[in-house]
């Protein structure tokens, strides 16, 4: 849904440009710094790269002069067969997010992807402790690339399966402290 400030309130919200059909899941914005780009996951089916509706897949428009362009699937690198969801997104256009992709230690882990040159590069693995071997999600990473808040299983009492929230700070060195 989108709503508008007009004056000294807002508009009634409305169903966003180019997601007005129900039948497709569009959820998790994230727009880049400078507002060019409105990133979400959909299901949405993609012919062109033969993405069936029902893939969860990080999708994006660009943004134009009367608003949204439509909505293309990002591809890969980032999307794979497997779903990827929750883009965030630093000032330089990293994009962190979480993805069932084979590789990594647990059922959901978080990566990110460099951007550079306008192209996203091979997706990373964030290292233990921001990947646990469980399953992390809602990556929310800051805009400096400061830290990452996610959700994780509860630690307290061990038997729980309960999600909490979690920090983690970026050393200098790129690795992260405890979280």
């Amino acid at each position: 849904l989108v709503s508008k400030k007009v004056n000294d309130g807002w508009t009634r919200p409305e169903v966003m440009q180019h997601m007005e059909n129900p039948e497709y899941m569009n959820i998790e914005p994230a727009i880049n710094s400078d507002g060019s780009k409105f990133f979400f996951l959909s299901n949405r089916p993609d012919s062109a790269l033969g993405v069936e509706y029902g893939q969860q897949d990080i999708w994006v428009m660009d943004r134009e002069s009367q608003g949204w362009g439509q909505p293309y699937n990002l591809g890969p690198p980032v999307n794979t067969d497997q779903p990827e969801f929750y883009p965030s997104l630093t000032n330089d256009g990293t994009m962190y997010f979480q993805s069932r992709r084979p590789g990594g230690p647990g059922l959901g882990d978080i990566y990110r992807s460099r951007l550079v040159d306008g192209e996203y590069l091979e997706a990373e693995l964030l290292p233990a402790p921001v990947n646990s071997g469980d399953s992390e999600g809602d990556a929310l990473i800051a805009p400096d690339e400061s830290f990452i808040i996610i959700t994780g299983r509860a630690t307290q009492p061990p038997e729980t399966r309960n999600y909490d929230l979690f920090v983690s700070f970026r050393r200098e060195d790129d690795t992260w402290t405890e979280r």
